[in-house]
């Protein structure tokens, strides 16, 4: 069973994505799910600090670009640079995730310790498939920036989270296989 934890934080991860999706839709205006995701975003992070008792590194790193790039983007009016978010964060953060395993030192361990309970061999895989991972994405958006409208990139957008959330969900089995014996089965800290 998947703890209480793991499920919030995956909500407030995916949730302010979700309040986008649902008020771009329910206005048709890319703007309005900016501002949405912007709050949504804002609300995640007080939660997390307060189930936390701190503010984890991810969720601050997530957050302060989606609240620069999308301050931007509304000032200039202009959703190409909320896009360009999404290229640079996953470009470098996929980045990062692959130089700390080849340094020896993987980055999910310092950032998802708290969620997870796993080998150093389980760390260094988890940081290695997701830095591939998030690079493989950089350049899907990229490409559908540069190639499509912002209306598309929503279509995209949807495409990528249920990837992502499939992705996500599959790296448990590497949990599992890898977890310490204080973990649950699925290798997270309860």
């Amino acid at each position: 069973m998947i703890s209480k934890r793991l499920f919030v934080n995956t909500l407030c991860e995916f949730g302010p994505i979700l309040g986008f999706l649902v008020a771009f839709e329910l206005s048709g205006n890319f703007m309005a799910g900016v501002i949405v995701m912007m709050i949504a975003t804002v609300i995640s992070l007080i939660v997390l600090r307060h189930l936390e008792k701190h503010t984890p590194i991810f969720a601050l790193l997530s957050s302060g670009s989606v609240l620069l790039f999308g301050g931007t983007s509304l000032f200039i009016s202009i959703p190409g640079i909320f896009i360009l978010r999404d290229t640079l964060f996953d470009g470098i953060f996929g980045s990062a995730l692959l130089v700390s395993v080849w340094r020896g030192k993987p980055l999910f361990k310092y950032i998802f310790s708290n969620v997870f309970a796993i080998t150093d061999r389980g760390w260094s895989t988890l940081s290695l498939r997701w830095g591939i991972f998030f690079l493989i994405l950089a350049l899907i958006n990229e490409w559908v920036r540069l190639n499509l409208s912002p209306e598309d990139w929503v279509v995209a957008k949807i495409m990528i989270i249920i990837v992502s959330a499939v992705f996500g969900t599959y790296q448990l089995t590497l949990t599992r296989r890898e977890r310490l014996p204080h973990a649950t089965a699925w290798g997270v800290i309860v």
